[in-house]
């Protein structure tokens, strides 16, 4: 079954964003945007918001949404898991 995981985040910020720090570091909770987040900015929110309607099928069409969906990679995991349909590979 496909499912889910931070790690699985992890690798879409890693490959659709200019980190500036090392991806090991960024926790289930990190703020992902302002002043107390790792530093991405709206145009990593834009590379992530296509990268998981990509990954996923989920299309993240509201701005209001994807700011409810990017706080972090466990809310935006938490977000995704309620909206996929999970099916037998």
């Amino acid at each position: 079954m496909s499912q889910v995981s931070v790690e699985s985040l992890r690798e879409i910020l890693m490959q659709n964003c200019m980190l500036k720090i090392d991806p090991s570091t960024i926790g289930e909770e990190s703020p992902l945007f302002g002043p107390d987040g790792i530093g991405l900015d709206s145009l990593d929110a834009l590379q992530i918001v296509l990268a998981v309607e990509k990954k996923y099928g989920i299309v993240i069409a509201d701005p209001n949404t994807a700011k409810d969906a990017l706080q972090s990679l466990g809310v935006l995991r938490d977000w995704i898991s309620k909206r996929i349909t999970i099916s037998p590979e």
